[in-house]
């Protein structure tokens, strides 16, 4: 098929591009609110042709371009110097960003593919689009009995005529949030005549009908759009057989009443024609002429009721197949709740082991808190039992006879070591202020604590005096004593020999102080 040969084609059973144009308008109330939602409303029609519908777009703000396999249509918009290009609708698509147009559209393209292309077009067309983007699909209406058996067939790259229940369907089974269907291009005088005949039913549906597919988004978004979505579009072949049917037995009735009233003539001809011979004559041709009328009529009643128990039948056959696929998605709907409710059970049983088992863990961990309390008084009244002892061994020393012949020894050399150590002692003095404001220092900077403390218990020995150091100075705070087991002698007091602490090391005068101190906290309790 040559290019000049399909644009002849159109031209002549399409209609011109002014009246494509004028049609394609219904589409407008659709579109308008995405100008509110996206500045530019980047827009791509598939199978542009002539470039009717992308004209109407640009026209209107969008931002548009078009594609078409034909050479020869694409010679149209060149002429009008529309933005398109040759090229195939899928295989475009497919080298789109997500997310990166507003408007998908294409016009009589989708009886032009194999089933499975058009399933690949779809779906391309629901990731390419924005949020709330819309994919418009338009197609011959299989519907119109004509069209579907005849006037399909006259385009010789027609694949098959497609339902308007299949592609909508498809577009709902992609995931688009929601479609609208629109039956279009019908007569316009139809919709009110008060006379449908029989040709209208065969012939006078919707020629053509489209699909408006809307990708999910925001409600404030999708509300934009809801007045068009709600409109009813075209008429449909079971409406103009309803409207058939009425008509039709309301020309039964009148044909009974025209029945009626020629019996009660008939009857009236006969009275008259007992009184007079001369009219009996006239009355039997009258008659004969009702008697013929009345065969016609019965044979139009016969014909119209034959015609009907065929649409009838047809009506029937379409409500089963309605049904049919009513009680297959009904089926499929009640899968999908019971699915939902066994994964809904399954969560709820793994959160009640997860609470019976957060459960058994804060009664274990009250437990251990409750055993390491028992421990702790046991450990307190060791170290009050500890402190007696202690205080009970320092008064045996003080008050046993050679501590008091020694004391002058002592003194002696507490005094020559005093003496010894005098030069070293004037050193620490003036050092340790220092070491202690440097160590504070330190406390203060946790991270600078650690590495220190770190390096440090590489050298035990240094490690353990500047310890100690800190320990005397409350720097580290109060350290726990290591209990030692001594017997406690009967009948000793708590409180140390007056004199004695003076004679103790600062180390010994803090444990002195922390056991004194844990015996008044156990006394006062």
């Amino acid at each position: 098929m040559t290019e000049q040969f399909y644009r002849a084609f159109e031209e002549r059973l399409r209609g011109s591009r002014a009246l494509i144009k004028e049609r394609q308008t219904v589409y407008l109330p659709f579109i308008a609110p995405l100008k509110m939602l996206y500045a530019s409303c980047p827009a791509l029609d598939l199978g542009c042709g002539r470039g009717e519908w992308l004209e109407i777009l640009r026209e209107n703000g969008f931002e548009a371009r078009g594609v078409d396999f034909d050479q020869g249509m694409l010679e149209g918009c060149d002429t009008l110097s529309l933005p398109a290009e040759q090229g195939e609708a899928l295989e475009t698509l497919k080298l789109l960003a997500d997310e990166s147009l507003a408007l998908i559209s294409g016009f009589h393209i989708a009886e032009h593919m194999p089933f499975e292309r058009l399933q690949q077009l779809v779906a391309e067309a629901l990731r390419v689009l924005k949020p709330a983007g819309l994919l418009i699909l338009e197609s011959p209406n299989a519907e119109n009995l004509v069209v579907g058996t005849n006037n399909f067939y006259l385009d010789p790259t027609h694949e098959r005529p497609i339902p308007h229940l299949l592609l909508s369907f498809l577009t709902e089974y992609t995931g688009f949030a929601r479609f609208k269907l629109l039956r279009l291009q019908e007569p316009p005088e139809l919709a009110k005549a008060e006379r449908v005949a029989l040709m209208n039913v065969l012939a006078s549906a919707s020629p053509d009908y489209g699909i408006v597919a809307q990708k999910g988004a925001p409600a404030g978004q999708t509300v934009l759009f809801d007045q068009a979505f709600e409109r009813e579009y075209g008429l449909a072949l079971d409406t103009l057989a309803r409207r058939y049917d009425d008509g039709l037995q309301g020309e039964l009735e009148c044909f009974r009443r025209q029945l009626e009233e020629a019996g009660a003539r008939s009857r009236e001809v006969e009275a008259a024609f007992r009184g007079s011979i001369a009219r009996t004559i006239q009355a039997e041709v009258k008659q004969a002429a009702v008697e013929t009328l009345n065969e016609t009529l019965r044979q139009q009643a016969q014909q119209a009721a034959s015609e009907s128990n065929a649409l009838w039948e047809q009506t029937r056959q379409l409500n089963a197949q309605l049904q049919q696929e009513r009680q297959q998605f009904e089926s499929q709907l009640q899968q999908e709740r019971q699915q939902l409710n066994a994964q809904l059970q399954q969560d709820r049983q793994q959160f009640e082991a997860q609470l019976h088992q957060a459960r058994q863990q804060l009664e274990t961990q009250k437990q251990q808190d409750r055993q390491q309390l028992e421990e702790a008084q046991r450990s307190a009244h060791h170290w009050h039992l500890q402190a007696n002892t202690y205080e009970a061994q320092a008064k045996d020393v003080l008050s046993s006879t050679s501590w008091r012949v020694t004391k002058p020894l002592r003194l002696l050399m507490i005094g020559l070591r005093r003496l010894g150590r005098l030069p070293t002692q004037v050193m620490r003095r003036l050092l340790r202020p220092v070491l202690a404001r440097a160590m504070r220092w330190i406390m203060g900077r946790p991270e600078l604590k650690r590495r220190l403390v770190d390096r440090l218990r590489r050298h035990p020995t240094l490690f353990q005096h500047l310890r100690l150091f800190a320990l005397n100075r409350g720097l580290l705070g109060p350290v726990p004593i290591p209990p030692v087991h001594v017997p406690i002698p009967q009948g000793m007091e708590s409180e140390p020999v007056e004199g004695f602490s003076s004679l103790m090391t600062p180390r010994a005068r803090h444990i002195h102080m922390q056991l004194k101190k844990a015996v008044q906290e156990k006394g006062a309790h």
